[in-house]
């Protein structure tokens, strides 16, 4: 399995949950690549989408804290794109 830099930007992040890492299986699937600010994630399918979708407040954690980013948009064939703002989450408990 090959991920790409930002798979393992993510996957790091959670490295000492496993729970988690189990949880963000689906994203193996995906590709993610950054341009100009913005974070694609290029899904297989509605289905796996949908997946992902559920996974945002994961997925926008580390590029949050890192101020990797302004938005995350989800896409997958000719669907309609998911767009995401990034940002910090009130309830993170980071310092």
């Amino acid at each position: 399995m090959i991920m790409d830099r930002l798979q393992c930007l993510v996957f790091s992040f959670y490295r000492e949950d496993p729970l988690l890492e189990r949880i963000l299986e689906p994203l193996h699937s995906s590709r993610m690549q950054r341009q100009m600010g913005v974070i694609h994630i290029d899904c297989l399918d509605a289905e796996h989408l949908k997946k992902i979708s559920y996974l945002i407040p994961y997925i926008r954690e580390p590029f949050a804290l890192l101020g990797f980013g302004r938005q995350i948009i989800l896409r997958a064939g000719d669907l309609n794109k998911l767009i995401y703002p990034i940002h910090m989450s009130s309830h993170s408990t980071f310092c």
